[in-house]
């Protein structure tokens, strides 16, 4: 996709940083992008008779009124609250670079489908040949999407991953949903590591990675933005399995009104 452009940046802490840029300023690709996007964030968040009723309004077409009502009172989790429909915004464009972008995605779980101010883990990808177990990386994501300087969340990304943090707290309850969704899924290298999550996890295997991702609209990471990343499982991981990934979106709130403009207003004049 031409409009996302990526960079790896050299750093002098113990972690591995890119530089993930959305270039929308043409109308015409902030357009396209814009179409996709929204689309993709309604069928992330909406189970699938809820997206498909939603693309017959965006088709100008009318639904029975339980229908229509069943779609606001569902999206209503997500827009009531305007920071928590940011924070979760910020999630789902962090999966589509992934889902876009990322050429060995073997499969991810999450975002969550609900407001980011809940509990839990925020993203978690596989990545490799799903044929060799060895080569296949888990990464567990902690997201933060600020409209100013990604350093003012960074403290709450080192929280996650600290020692008490909610890294552990929350971790078992997703192993637990990912070996459900693994159940009658065919061996491959994949099914093998998801059946190993806990041991993985557990042993700091070096297939375990961890990743801090900022979604903003302001381009100023500097070489010291997240050092204190590099503190996180200190003595547990190496360098190549801590990840930092900065997503800059400068057109970040014309999205966030756009989708709201598109999807909850249009809703409720309805």
């Amino acid at each position: 996709m031409s409009y996302i452009l990526i960079e790896d940046i050299p750093v002098n802490h113990e972690f591995m940083k890119k530089h993930i840029n959305f270039v929308l300023n043409e109308k015409n690709t902030y357009d396209s992008f814009f179409e996709e996007f929204q689309r993709y964030f309604l069928r992330s968040v909406l189970s699938t008779k809820p997206f498909e009723n939603f693309l017959l309004i965006l088709d100008g077409k009318e639904l029975e009124h339980k229908e229509l009502k069943y779609l606001k009172n569902n999206l209503s989790r997500i827009f009531k609250n305007q920071q928590h429909f940011k924070g979760i915004v910020g999630e789902q464009l962090f999966a589509f670079y992934y889902h876009k972008m990322v050429d060995d995605l073997l499969w991810a779980h999450g975002p969550k489908g609900r407001s980011s101010a809940e509990p839990g883990i925020d993203f978690i990808t596989f990545t490799g040949n799903k044929d060799t177990k060895e080569t296949i990386k888990i990464t567990v994501w902690e997201t933060k999407t600020t409209e100013n300087s990604v350093t003012t969340r960074a403290s709450q990304i080192y929280d996650f991953f600290s020692e008490n943090g909610s890294f552990e707290e929350n971790i078992d309850s997703e192993i637990t949903a990912i070996h459900q969704l693994f159940d009658n899924a065919e061996d491959s290298g994949l099914t093998e590591v998801v059946r190993d999550l806990y041991n993985i996890v557990i042993n700091r295997d070096e297939r375990l990675c961890i990743g801090a991702s900022g979604i903003t609209p302001l381009n100023n990471s500097t070489d010291n933005t997240f050092k204190k990343f590099a503190e996180c499982f200190l003595g547990e991981l190496s360098k190549e399995q801590r990840l930092v990934k900065f997503l800059f979106i400068d057109l970040l709130n014309t999205v966030l009104d756009d989708l709201r403009e598109n999807i909850w207003n249009k809703l409720q004049a309805m």
